[in-house]
């Protein structure tokens, strides 16, 4: 699978774990940084993919700081961490 494949499919997934509510959070693909995760529109991190593995940076970070296996654990690593952090840092959330 090429690297746009692969973050095609972690976009698909992780907009179908935010489902319709969504809680405020949205993916996008930027093509060729990876794909966005968004909190009510601001930036809270960015997936990339490489050889079949992702890593996430956070916003405002340089580097990553999380690598994972899978897309299915990328997703759910966003929703535990960085959905979560989010909702801690804002009480509008």
């Amino acid at each position: 699978m090429t690297r746009f494949q692969e973050e095609e499919q972690l976009l698909t997934q992780l907009r179908q774990a935010f489902g319709a509510g969504g809680r405020g959070y949205s993916a996008q693909f930027d093509w060729p940084s990876g794909v966005v995760i968004l909190s009510r529109g601001q930036f809270r991190g960015i997936w990339r993919s490489k050889d079949g593995a992702y890593s996430f940076t956070p916003g405002g970070y340089g580097t990553a700081t999380y690598s994972a296996m899978s897309a299915q654990e990328a997703v759910r690593f966003t929703l535990e961490h960085v959905c979560k952090d989010a909702r801690q840092k804002s009480p509008s959330i």
